[in-house]
């Protein structure tokens, strides 16, 4: 029997409505069974960050409203979906937790990476009970699973990093109730530490989760339902004739998620890569819209040179001088890591080296402040502009030809992709907005 494993983001579940759409998704695509990836409802995340963030400051008082913020959305949207009964008892003791964690934190004016994972889970945990109270009162077979039963991790609080072969292990438990057509329903984002705490992917950690539930249990197909139609080349509130991506490479994805395209999470695409299914990624809103299906290799030809226009911008570029060597580099870029940076460039040359950075967390653009205190010379409001395709491996020219349109911009630095499909460009921020247009206009719409 061919396994599907659909995974809905915050926006696919962020209203009655919108877990209606998801329903009769599932009821599609899953009609003898399957796995059900969830997120949070759309926000509630967000929400829980700010209630951990107050308490940890010693502001219990708001901490508490936002929680009482996020009780009143999720029992109004459980009232509109007439399965208030079937879920209460379960979210009880859920709110309970979240609150006493909260009260924790204020307490001891303090918020430790452990307590926050614990607290972030809840929010998944509450809608995957709602969904899956939904799928029963709608007649589906279904059935709540946590994830932490399969999703082993290490004991990295906030950045957990899968333990494969157990992740393998573990989901052989699913294969009973699979056989029986159950539809199970469970958290993205979250896993378990070696001693059984609650662990964290990172931001964008459900998809990980969905395709590493997929290799698991060797998935036919893991779809990504989302609120665009599909992977598309540009994005659409840069580009108005940005438009979807039928099919693509692994590679293509792969690149366009490292140079900043919002669609899949990069992490997502390792365990596609070793589990060799489809993955496909579809808009809740409109599942008749067109979709992309992105394959390890693909028979066509790709009929022009660039796939895709990615960038990502609020980039800061790292200059050391020739007298820093490599090591001193390195080590930096593994702090800045560490410290919430995401890394999006280095380069070395004769003339000293070039480190990219998104910092985005605090700890992060702190320790930027005294790298320039060292003699590192930082430069902030840099973008990335990533073109992408797997014609360039055909025609590696065409991307010299490209970037010879762009004599009059300002570029900070240049960076190959190790695949041979992708060039990166770095220029300043505010360019980003006659740029991107300019561009796909040039590499696609008129390639």
């Amino acid at each position: 029997m061919a396994l599907k494993v659909l995974k809905f983001g915050g926006t696919s579940v962020g209203s009655p409505e919108a877990l209606r759409l998801a329903v009769a998704i599932i009821r599609a695509e899953l009609p003898r069974g399957g796995v059900v990836v969830v997120s949070a409802l759309s926000g509630t995340t967000d929400q829980i960050l700010k209630a951990v963030a107050a308490a940890g400051q010693g502001d219990t008082n708001t901490a508490l409203e936002l929680l009482a913020a996020i009780k009143v959305r999720h029992h109004t949207a459980a009232d509109r979906l007439a399965i208030a009964r079937p879920v209460e008892s379960a979210w009880a003791p859920l709110f309970d937790r979240l609150q006493s964690l909260l009260e924790g934190m204020g307490l001891l004016w303090e918020t430790s990476p452990r307590a926050k994972d614990a607290a972030l889970a809840i929010g998944e945990t509450l809608c995957v009970h709602l969904l899956a109270a939904l799928l029963q009162a709608e007649g589906v077979p279904a059935r709540m699973q946590d994830a932490r039963e399969v999703i082993h991790t290490d004991a990295r609080h906030g950045r957990a990093q899968p333990q494969v072969e157990l992740i393998r292990a573990a989901c052989q438990d699913w294969q009973p109730l699979l056989a029986q057509g159950i539809c199970i329903v469970t958290q993205g984002f979250i896993g378990s530490a070696p001693d059984g705490s609650t662990t964290t992917l990172g931001r964008g950690g459900s998809d990980t989760s969905a395709t590493l539930i997929g290799e698991a249990l060797d998935a036919d197909e893991v779809q990504i339902w989302t609120d665009v139609d599909g992977v598309l080349t540009a994005d659409p509130s840069l580009v108005a004739k940005a438009r979807p991506i039928p099919v693509m490479t692994l590679r293509e994805a792969a690149a366009l998620s490292a140079f900043g395209a919002k669609v899949l999470h990069a992490d997502s695409l390792a365990p596609v890569e070793r589990g060799r299914f489809k993955l496909v990624v579809a808009n809740t809103h409109r599942p008749e819209a067109s979709r992309t299906e992105i394959l390890a290799s693909v028979s066509e030809p790709p009929s022009g040179i660039i796939t895709s226009v990615a960038y990502k911008e609020g980039l800061v570029c790292l200059h050391f001088p020739p007298a820093r060597d490599l090591d001193a580099v390195f080590q930096a870029a593994s702090d800045l890591q560490d410290a919430g940076a995401v890394r999006y460039g280095l380069l070395s040359t004769p003339e000293g080296s070039l480190l990219v950075v998104r910092p985005e967390h605090a700890d992060a653009v702190a320790l930027l402040v005294r790298l320039e205190g060292t003699g590192v010379r930082i430069e902030r409001g840099w973008s990335s502009v990533a073109l992408v395709g797997e014609g360039l491996r055909q025609y590696p020219g065409g991307a010299l030809a490209l970037l010879a349109t762009l004599e009059k911009e300002t570029i900070g630095g240049i960076f190959a992709g190790g695949a041979g499909i992708s060039v990166a460009f770095l220029v300043p921020d505010e360019r980003l907005r006659e740029l991107i247009p300019r561009l796909h206009r040039l590499c696609i719409e008129e390639a």
